[in-house]
């Protein structure tokens, strides 16, 4: 079969910050346990200028700050969706005002945590590498000093800082990082919790930043074998994230076929666990797309990598660079199948 390239969602390995992953990260816990509102269950799902001006609706009604938090932290989502960077960073200070780290106040404490790695990962994404390291090293002592080196905010900051020091190459650094961090989850929520998984792939994608790709698939194929094991995993977002990864560095060593298996159970849990038009399903559709082609698999492409090109256009335009991305995807199925033809 004639080889044209493809472009797989991911295929950098630059996760923490890009846009897509900042985006649409794992979901922890909100600073409350209360019900979603539909600023944040309409982002994914809905156009982003939609979601935006939904956000700012529910923000002009009575929430408590809880809620008011979290509507906070996806409209700045949204913002760095569109590309405005110094509104989603200036949305994440504005939310940060109504949380802080107490040891009184877990919840919130977490979420103020989590607003300052936003902004710090943003930083990074725009390449202001000093202004990252220095928030995120901010980020950490406020906490460390606030609630101490144990605690789950510190355990969020120290993973942050892992991927940054990923990113720049620092492997002491990163290990140090990621070891402190899956310490601090280990302790207080035990070896096989979603935050304690979440960490160790993030160090596994560390070790991909850093050119380790050996040492990150077995990361990735232990990390698969333990989540797949855990019926409480089955229609988990982790799990997902944990199987395509592994199911990119397969396709990219040509074990197509564990490669397809991997990226249709990524697609079936994020269809569950989001929806079938968010676009974090269309992620897996168009991987999926990407690898069928490659396994030369034309009609099921076709149908992965059409329904993923509706979704991305519908939520996210014609012009943006994931629409496209599939849209080529989808062009060299066609060509492939009309030089088949002829």
């Amino acid at each position: 079969m004639k080889t044209t390239t493809m472009v797989c969602t991911r295929a950098s390995w630059l996760y923490s910050f890009l846009t897509i992953s900042l985006v649409f990260t794992l979901a922890h816990a909100s600073a409350a346990e209360t019900p979603s509102t539909r600023c944040e269950t309409g982002f994914g799902k809905e156009p982003v200028a939609n979601t935006v001006e939904t956000c700012r609706l529910e923000l002009i009604g009575p929430v408590n700050t809880a809620k008011r938090i979290a509507i906070l932290e996806t409209l700045g989502k949204a913002y760095l969706a569109q590309k405005e960077s110094d509104l989603a960073i200036s949305t994440w200070n504005e939310a940060s005002q109504y949380s802080s780290p107490s040891r009184e106040e877990p919840a919130t404490a977490e979420a103020w945590t989590r607003l300052q790695i936003l902004i710090g990962q943003t930083y990074a994404q725009a390449s202001q590498m000093d202004k990252a390291e220095k928030q995120f090293r901010k980020t950490l002592t406020t906490v460390e000093e606030s609630i101490g080196r144990y605690s789950l905010p510190s355990g969020m900051a120290q993973d942050a800082m892992g991927t940054y020091y990923a990113l720049q190459n620092k492997a002491k650094e990163a290990e140090d990082a990621f070891k402190r961090s899956r310490i601090v989850y280990e302790i207080r929520l035990g070896k096989t919790n979603a935050r304690t998984l979440e960490t160790r792939m993030n160090h596994a994608i560390g070790l991909l930043d850093m050119n380790r790709e050996k040492e990150a698939q077995e990361s990735f194929q232990v990390l698969a074998e333990i989540i797949n094991s855990l019926p409480e995993y089955k229609t988990e977002p982790i799990r997902a994230e944990i199987l395509t990864f592994l199911g990119t560095l397969q396709m990219r060593s040509d074990q197509l076929q564990e490669a397809i298996r991997n990226y249709q159970t990524a697609f079936e849990v994020r269809q569950a666990a989001f929806g079938p038009n968010d676009i974090r399903t269309s992620q897996s559709l168009n991987n999926l797309g990407v690898v069928l082609y490659r396994a030369g698999d034309l009609k099921r492409a076709e149908i992965a990598l059409s329904k993923a090109y509706v979704i991305r256009n519908d939520a996210l335009g014609n012009k943006d660079p994931l629409t496209l991305s599939t849209q080529k995807n989808l062009q060299a199925v066609i060509a492939a199948q009309n030089s088949k033809q002829n």
